[in-house]
């Protein structure tokens, strides 16, 4: 597989990236550098689970759910099925409808495959002027789109977004709904407005012990991209 075929759909890890306000930022500091006369280079990192690009598992929002590392690693693999959203108005929901009529152009979503909203708002995550506009405002999904993904058994929803929930809910309809029903969820995706409507996926969050999410590398593969929805 050539370099030219993958996209990497992960923001990059630094100081001073955004983070869900009152989580954790994420630090990277020196431990032993060439500069300090260390004969190699060392950091140390402090970050939430959900730091950056990455997964939720169910333990996030249900008491006793699944965590990141008991979740099977076929789960991080599959479809990529990306829905077009970039016309979402500021703190809207997305109807179900988006997704039926992507399923009118390309066929029903398949089980067991992921599906990325295209929201646009990885443009702001580390914008020079307008980087702040990535913490407020923005859109997500809503609790029948939800249902709808559920009823098609998807495995993996995600967006471009601080969270698949729309910036002033407070009841979470879609984390409630998705994870309740064993859906990872994904957030802060980077560069899906790069994507074809259909491709695949590998998405590979840390194991982390009893983990409510994790970071992840996630990249889609656009070589032998899929035809139609199976």
């Amino acid at each position: 597989m050539s370099v030219e075929t993958l996209i990497d759909l992960t923001h990059p890890m630094e100081n001073g990236m955004p983070v869900w306000p009152g989580h954790p930022v994420f630090e990277q500091c020196s431990v032993a550098s060439f500069e300090a006369g260390d004969i190699a280079c060392n950091h140390s990192l402090s970050l939430s689970e959900h730091s950056g690009t990455h997964l939720d598992a169910p333990a996030h929002f249900v008491p006793g759910g699944q965590s990141i590392d008991e979740v099977p690693l076929w789960r991080f693999f599959g479809s990529l099925a990306v829905i077009p959203a970039t016309d979402s108005t500021p703190d809207s929901v997305l109807p179900a409808s988006r997704l039926e009529a992507f399923e009118a152009a390309h066929g029903v979503l398949p089980a067991g495959g992921a599906v990325m909203v295209h929201f646009g708002w990885d443009r702001y995550w580390a914008h020079p002027e307008e980087g702040a506009k990535f913490l407020r405002d923005w859109p997500g999904l809503s609790a029948e789109a939800a249902q709808l993904l559920k009823a098609r058994n998807v495995s993996i929803v995600g967006c471009d977004c601080m969270s698949i929930d729309h910036f002033s809910s407070t009841e979470f309809p879609a984390h409630r709904i998705l994870l309740g029903a064993g859906i990872l969820i994904g957030e802060n995706f980077a560069r899906l407005g790069e994507l074809p409507p259909l491709c695949r996926l590998s998405a590979l969050p840390l194991p982390i012990k009893g983990g409510s999410g994790a970071p992840l590398r996630a990249v889609a593969h656009l070589d032998g991209a899929c035809e139609g929805a199976s």
